[in-house]
């Protein structure tokens, strides 16, 4: 009987060893944490478009005495005369306590941080990049990473601009740059001076959905239309309307409200819609366009000349596959290509 008992007993205390192990790492870690620091990152996932430049900058100025201390402020410092600079020797993250003006090319494999301006000349190229002034890079210049500017980012003919560019003030892209990613309050396609818009006068009369053919009121300021739509020209339309085809915004039209497409929308010139603009297909804000809200596509986006997209005091979010902007186009706010963005000579 005690034989059994004992084996009882030893049985019972395996059992309580075994189950009690796995907790064993848990319990040290709680008493003596060890797993502490943040997690990386990768560029590929946040969706803060300045995510990476405040860390970097948050660094940057722990290191140069100016903020509260990181724990990552290890970096370099650029050598001046800039000429006598080895880019290409650096092994740590760079700062430099200048402003870097310099008319051949830099390329930089680590991340740069810049007290004042960056000017380059053609053919620079930087993974990651800071400039608490304005940064200027020339023709045919690349952004790897990301880049950010407590003033304007400015980038060359034929540039590229992948992952995401952030300014405080503006972004101007010369044509043929390609670009994924932008946020500024102003953002400027092609960097050449554009022809004023033709005077062109629209007399506007003020028209009703309900006198369009197959429209069903939905609410006193929403229609829907069942297949294709078309707004004639030099109308004004008070309220939102949602069509099952595809809808053309006649030249010199103005929507108040929102409008919302299947097949695809197209906003002609001198048109402008006050609300927001939503597409499963391509979507054409053409030359002299207006748009003040959102412009939303699960395709692609055109962007014609001279077309402005949201304003100064109101800032908005332009979102595609991809998007193709003309030389002269203005947006305020943020452009989002989600596989390819270019610049489109005119």
């Amino acid at each position: 009987m005690a034989a059994n008992n004992l084996t009882f007993f030893l049985f019972v205390v395996v059992c309580l060893l075994l189950l009690t192990l796995p907790f064993i790492p848990a319990y040290r870690e709680w008493r003596h944490p060890s797993d502490v620091a943040a997690l990386p990152v990768a560029a590929n996932y946040t969706s803060d478009i300045d995510h990476f430049s405040r860390r970097l900058h948050a660094d940057a100025t722990a290191r140069l005495g100016l903020g509260a201390p990181t724990g990552f402020e290890d970096f370099d410092f650029v050598d001046f005369p800039i000429e006598v600079m080895q880019w290409s020797a650096a092994r740590k993250r760079l700062i430099s306590r200048q402003s870097i003006h310099v008319s051949t090319a830099v390329r930089s494999a680590r991340s740069l941080y810049v007290e004042g301006d960056i000017r380059v000349g053609n053919e620079s190229a930087f993974s990651a990049l800071y400039a608490t002034g304005d940064i200027e890079l020339g023709s045919e210049s690349e952004i790897h990473d990301w880049a950010h500017a407590g003033g304007v980012v400015c980038l060359g003919h034929s540039g590229v601009a992948l992952r995401r560019i952030s300014a405080d003030v503006a972004i101007e892209l010369g044509t043929e740059v390609w670009f994924e990613r932008l946020q500024a309050p102003t953002l400027r396609f092609g960097l050449r001076a554009q022809k004023p818009a033709e005077k062109i006068h629209w007399t506007q009369t003020l028209a009703s959905y309900a006198d369009l053919p197959n429209a069903i009121q939905q609410t006193p300021l929403l229609f829907l239309i069942r297949g294709d739509c078309a707004l004639p020209e030099g109308n004004l339309y008070k309220g939102s309307l949602v069509v099952t085809g595809f809808l053309t915004v006649g030249n010199g039209t103005t929507v108040t409200g929102d409008v919302k497409a299947r097949e695809g929308i197209s906003i002609g010139r001198r048109a402008t819609v006050e609300g927001a603009i939503t597409c499963e297909k391509r979507v054409y804000v053409f030359k002299d366009a207006r748009a003040y809200g959102p412009v939303v596509s699960e395709s692609d986006i055109l962007i014609g000349t001279r077309a402005v997209i949201g304003l100064p005091d109101a800032l908005t979010t332009i979102t595609a596959r991809n998007i193709i902007v003309e030389e002269g186009a203005t947006v305020h706010g943020a452009i989002w290509a989600h596989e390819i963005g270019m610049v489109k000579s005119e």
